[in-house]
């Protein structure tokens, strides 16, 4: 399969996600009474939002730089654009019962899923990444470790507190925020 081919169906499966997620968005009637209500909503549509979309930006700097696919890393991406569908589920979980524990749980098992698969399958496709050195490589493989370890944490803290979950579900996505600076050197290139 050429690598055009699978970018493009993922930038596909990326574009209909985040158009399912807004369609799903089951907003109050807007008043002054349940003003927040209506914000929380547009901000937990927001932070998935951002999930997808910097997970979607990450993909596609590294993807670029593929010299070659492999059957482990065709099978990886569609493992992960499964996962990644399904964050519309507790993205509206979310926005319904934000109050509830179990819906930071749910979103929290979803973005670990996606961490986990997204990982394995960038360290998959690792040799086949010529603008890195091994030791780049190493580094952002951890960052990816990083994530699956925290949005991990989420889970159990969710029992805790539902804002300890909160908290790493807002500021993960800056972590991720900008791709990796030496890939993005090599795109000027």
């Amino acid at each position: 399969m050429k690598k055009e081919k699978l970018d493009a169906f993922t930038d596909a499966v990326v574009a209909i996600l985040i158009t399912l997620m807004v369609l799903e968005i089951k907003l109050p009637q807007v008043t002054i009474q349940n003003l927040m209500d209506v914000l929380r909503h547009i901000g937990i549509y927001a932070m998935s939002f951002v999930v997808i979309g910097i997970t979607w930006l990450n993909y596609n700097t590294f993807f670029k730089y593929l010299n070659h696919l492999s059957t482990k890393t065709i099978w990886l991406n569609l493992i992960f654009l499964f996962f990644l569908s399904l964050i519309p589920l507790p993205t509206q979980a979310l926005g319904e019962n934000f109050y509830k524990k179990e819906s930071h749980i749910f979103y929290g098992i979803i973005l670990t899923l996606v961490s986990v698969v997204y990982t394995l399958m960038q360290y998959t496709a690792n040799p086949s990444i010529a603008a890195l050195t091994k030791a780049e490589l190493a580094r952002l493989n951890k960052k990816n470790w990083l994530a699956v370890v925290l949005y991990a944490l989420s889970i159990p803290l969710s029992l805790v507190h539902i804002y300890l979950s909160t908290t790493i579900f807002i500021l993960l996505p800056v972590l991720y925020f900008l791709p990796s600076k030496k890939l993005l050197a090599a795109e000027d290139k």
